[in-house]
C-alpha cells in the first residue's frame, strides 16, 4: 500500500479513492479479514489522465480472502452474523460503489476447492491485463493485507 500511495496519488481525486480502498481495508480488517490479496485495476492503475483526459472514477479490486480465525468452530449465531457482514460489507459490490467508488469482487478461499479458485485468478487476470476500450495489454496491481502498511499509506496521504 505504501508503494501504491508513493506512485499513484498525484491529484486529489486519486488521493480520495486511496483512501476509500484503506477504509475498506479497515473494515475487512475490523472483522477479522487479515490475510489475503487484492488485485488493484482500472483506470486508476493507468495514466488516465493523459490518455482519457479525466480523473479516474473508481478503482476495481478482487479480493481473495482467508475466513477469519473467530469463525473457524464458531457457534450458528456468528457464523451468521459473518455471513451477513460478507455479503453487506465485503462482497456488496453496489454498496461498495456508491460509498467508495471501489468496485469490489471478492471470494472466500476455503469455500473454493483449488480449481474454482485457479478459474477464478485466471478469470480477473484476463479481464485485469488488458484495457477495457482498446484491448490493449496493461497491468494491474496485486496488494496483501497488512494493516502496518495500510497504516503507513494513510500517513502519506494525511488528512483529508
Amino acid at each position: 500500500m505504501v508503494e501504491l500511495t508513493q506512485t499513484l496519488a498525484a491529484t486529489d481525486e486519486r488521493k480520495a479513492l486511496l483512501r476509500n480502498l484503506l477504509e475498506y481495508r479497515r473494515v475487512l480488517a475490523g472483522d477479522g479479514y487479515v490475510s489475503g490479496i487484492q488485485f488493484i485495476d482500472g483506470s486508476f492503475v493507468e495514466n488516465v489522465e493523459a490518455t482519457a483526459l479525466r480523473a479516474p472514477r473508481d478503482i476495481d479490486i478482487f479480493s481473495i480472502l482467508n475466513r477469519p480465525a473467530k469463525y473457524a468452530g464458531a457457534d450458528a449465531a456468528l457464523l451468521q452474523a459473518g455471513g451477513v457482514f460478507w455479503h453487506e460489507r465485503v462482497a456488496n459490490r453496489d454498496q461498495n460503489k456508491a460509498t467508495l467508488n471501489l468496485d469490489t469482487y471478492a471470494v472466500l478461499v476455503e469455500e473454493l476447492d483449488l480449481g474454482s479458485l485457479l478459474r477464478h485468478v485466471m478469470y480477473w487476470q484476463s479481464l485485469f491485463s488488458h484495457q477495457r476500450d482498446t484491448f490493449a495489454w496493461k497491468g494491474f496491481v496485486a496488494i496483501m493485507l497488512n494493516a502496518a502498511d495500510d497504516d503507513a499509506a494513510a500517513a502519506l496521504l494525511g488528512n483529508a
